[in-house]
């Protein structure tokens, strides 16, 4: 696990239907990654929580650096959000959104004990984690266009890179399986639930774009992309909430390694 930097070149007039020249199927993607500049500074004030706590020096080293890709995570999401939302007078309105999810992570961080936080983020980490894998193995990335193309294979990338570390600080905080899934179920609803207002949204405030692009042939690959990618993605979810669940156990698709490669070739020094 290493932080990479990486210079993506984004610019006001990048593609924001960037995947298969559908704004309905883009809208998902940017849906998910509005939540990042509010989802990832929470995980990473729990992790550096749980830092005092734990006392194993390689989870130590490795929370570190999760935290520290989480930071870049979060950060080059944000650029795009910002490129976004100015491309659409109308998306203001997300703000009321944002806000929303900001207070409910700082409540949780303020009111939930560490424990909770800690099960809340594995049940994250531990669902972009099939969805990365599934993503990769599909190579829906064949369908996007840079730059975001670049961003999405990054960070999928270092998902699937780091996804044992918040399950290794709920073992070393105690946090057993039972309530690992127990909360997790309250986590991912929560987060999806936030995904669904910021994904209605934009298909509400951009509707009439969104009419000049559509048509019955993207409308029919959407519906099979769809059938397809949760007929493989259904078994390794699942597979998650099982009590021998262990994320090193995962098979890691075959660009997997190729990607590590590549995107510590492209590190910058900011």
């Amino acid at each position: 696990m290493i932080v990479r930097r990486v210079d993506f070149g984004f610019t006001p007039e990048i593609d924001i239907d960037f995947f298969a020249d559908d704004p309905i199927r883009s809208y998902l993607s940017h849906a998910y990654w509005m939540t990042m500049p509010y989802l990832e500074p929470h995980l990473m004030r729990t992790i550096r929580a749980a830092m005092n706590v734990v006392r194993d020096e390689t989870l130590l080293a490795e929370m570190k650096l999760f935290c520290s890709q989480e930071g870049q995570h979060y950060q080059q999401h944000a650029a795009v959000n910002r490129i976004l939302k100015a491309r659409n007078p109308a998306f203001c309105e997300l703000e009321k959104i944002e806000a929303d999810l900001e207070a409910d992570y700082h409540r949780f961080t303020a009111e939930k004990d560490l424990g909770w936080n800690l099960a809340y983020a594995e049940a994250f980490e531990a669902m972009t984690m099939t969805l990365s894998c599934t993503q990769m193995e599909m190579r829906i990335h064949d369908e996007m266009t840079n730059p975001i193309r670049d961003l999405y294979l990054w960070h999928i990338t270092e998902e699937m890179e780091h996804r044992t570390v918040c399950f290794d600080a709920c073992r070393a905080f105690g946090v057993n399986w039972w309530r690992r899934t127990q909360i997790g179920r309250e986590a991912r609803a929560h987060y999806l639930g936030y995904v669904g207002r910021f994904y209605a949204a934009f298909l509400e405030l951009d509707a009439a774009r969104i009419a000049t692009k559509e048509n019955e042939e993207k409308r029919i690959k959407r519906e099979a992309f769809q059938k397809s990618f949760v007929k493989q993605h259904l078994l390794r979810n699942l597979g998650t909430w099982m009590p021998w669940y262990n994320p090193r156990r995962v098979r890691m698709p075959e660009l997997f390694e190729e990607m590590r490669v590549y995107y510590s070739g492209r590190i910058v020094t900011l």
